[in-house]
């Protein structure tokens, strides 16, 4: 009878997702992938770029002796507060013409920002679908704009125009003053918020002579100097730099992972699964010329079939 030899139920999944994505990579230069933009176009779904994705593993296929590091923003409260603070400004911006213009955000609004300023001159990897032989041919998208700021600064400049510029994660700013072309966003966060003072806390004026400090100081050694200095001078500071915030400078990449391959291996390499902030990670290859594939697997979750948390 027909239909006897099935499933007892027929095939239910709440949100069939394809979570594994192929990039082809060319051969020894830095590259990017954005997750959001690389889920929409594999699934023609809209993925949001402000969450932070899961990576299961990631895989290389290449055809010579190599090794490709993979890196991340840093997962640090630092970098969410920065974005965060990015994201609320950029919010606040549009928000100004609603009332006098009538013009709604576009369907597909969102903040999405640079990892670096070398992932704004490369831009982003699309996923490939492939054929026999080798063949493949690269998704479509038909727009994925990063967002960028209009300022109002009057920075006095000759042509009277705003300055309009993009923004990243890591680094410093990329232009001047009366045209900015990029900011970076931690090094912004940083300047922008107080912080201690560079003064010693603990400092006090001991004088550690006083006769009644030294009522109980039975030791020839004096040992009761020795841990009162301990105290006021030892610890009264940060473990951490006052001034610097990890990833407002250039090289502010987070490593996590980096893949081998050699001939004699069969050239193909594995590494376990990391998060990825904002979905961006960055590709850098070492000793590869010729053009390699990277295949990343994403942690199956509710948001539109993968698992990502909100900033």
């Amino acid at each position: 009878m027909a239909g006897a030899n099935l499933p007892a139920k027929k095939y239910k999944k709440t949100s069939p997702t394809q979570t594994r994505l192929s990039f082809e990579c060319s051969g020894g230069s830095t590259q990017f992938i954005d997750i959001g933009l690389a889920l929409s176009a594999a699934n023609r779904k809209f993925a949001r770029a402000g969450v932070y994705y899961y990576v299961n593993s990631v895989e290389i296929y290449n055809d010579e002796t190599g090794v490709v590091d993979f890196h991340t923003a840093p997962d640090t409260w630092v970098t969410k507060n920065a974005w965060n603070r990015g994201f609320q400004l950029f919010q606040k911006m549009n928000s100004m013409v609603d009332p006098v213009s009538g013009i709604g955000r576009p369907k597909y609004h969102d903040f999405k920002v640079y990892l670096d300023s070398r992932h704004k001159s490369t831009g982003s990897l699309l996923p490939s679908l492939h054929g026999i032989n080798a063949a493949h041919t690269a998704l479509t998208a038909d727009e994925w704009k990063y967002s960028e700021f209009v300022s109002a600064d009057d920075d006095g400049d000759t042509t009277q125009q705003a300055d309009n510029f993009f923004v990243h994660l890591l680094g410093g700013h990329v232009g001047s003053s009366d045209n900015w072309e990029s900011v970076g966003l931690i090094k912004s966060y940083g300047e922008s918020r107080s912080t201690i003072t560079q003064e010693t806390p603990n400092d006090y004026p001991v004088v550690t002579t006083d006769p009644l400090m030294n009522v109980f100081d039975f030791s020839s050694e004096e040992q009761m100097n020795d841990i009162i200095e301990g105290l006021r001078d030892d610890n009264d500071r940060p473990p951490y730099s006052l001034t610097n915030y990890p990833g407002e400078s250039t090289n502010s990449l987070h490593h996590v992972a980096r893949i081998g391959t050699e001939v004699g291996v069969g050239r193909v390499g594995r590494a376990s699964g990391f998060c990825a902030p904002f979905g961006l990670i960055c590709i850098d290859p070492h000793g590869v010329s010729t053009p390699f594939r990277v295949v990343i697997n994403l942690a199956v979750g509710t948001y539109h079939g993968v698992y990502a948390e909100r900033a």
